[in-house]
């Protein structure tokens, strides 16, 4: 059977942009110039179905409006890995974002898509609506954050690969990894904080922007 593999063929000019798939966050990013890449969205892909991509294209960080040639533009382009190599199978219609206005401070494109995937992932579709809780939620994640950076400065590993064994799990299945590629990913993320690297911590200042439709993301 086909292991489809679904990637954005993204480009973007003079902006920070973010890629949201099924409104889960794939990948955002400050373009002082102009950046074409390829981005994997299969994580943003919990099962076959028609699935949503939006882009954002928002002012520089540090600018009020957008830049006058500011874009993005993209297109989904499917794989098969069936065979342990990437084999094209189709390309949709490109995608960009309208025009930049100065009365707006910011632009948007969305699109719709079927997905066949050999997986389904039980994720946010069964989590809580965040957006009802009765519990401060920035003042919660801020402190599981923490226990998070202080389980990395005590090199505490054994309990932060547990931590992230759903999310690992989830990770594999959506990529197609076999068990010695789920290995490496976690062996990599340890040899970093062995080698030094040190999280950002999280500022209070931080706001908290809702995403899975406002869902509990396991």
């Amino acid at each position: 059977m086909k292991k489809l593999y679904y990637m954005l063929d993204f480009s973007a000019f003079q902006c920070f942009f973010q890629i949201r798939v099924n409104d889960v966050e794939i990948f955002s990013f400050n373009v002082e110039g102009q950046t074409s890449i390829d981005i994997p969205i299969n994580q943003g892909i919990l099962e076959s179905g028609e699935c949503t991509v939006e882009v954002k294209v928002f002012p520089l960080q540090g600018k009020t409006e957008l830049h006058e040639k500011a874009y993005a533009k993209y297109k989904v382009t499917v794989f098969d890995l069936s065979s342990g190599d990437f084999v094209f199978v189709e390309q949709f219609e490109e995608q960009r974002t309208p025009p930049a206005q100065k009365a707006i401070p910011f632009t948007q494109v969305s699109s719709l898509f079927y997905a066949e995937v050999l997986y389904k992932i039980d994720a946010w579709q069964n989590g809580i609506n965040l957006k009802d809780v009765n519990f401060n939620l920035k003042e919660k994640l801020l402190q599981e954050y923490q226990k998070i950076l202080n389980r990395i400065a005590e090199k505490q590993y054994s309990e932060i690969e547990e931590l992230y064994r759903k999310k690992e799990e989830n990770t594999a299945t959506v990529m197609y990894l076999n068990e010695e590629e789920k290995k490496e990913r976690m062996s990599k993320l340890f040899n970093d904080f062995s080698s030094g690297f040190e999280p950002v911590p999280l500022s209070k200042d931080s706001f908290v922007e809702y995403s899975a439709y406002g869902k509990e993301y396991v």
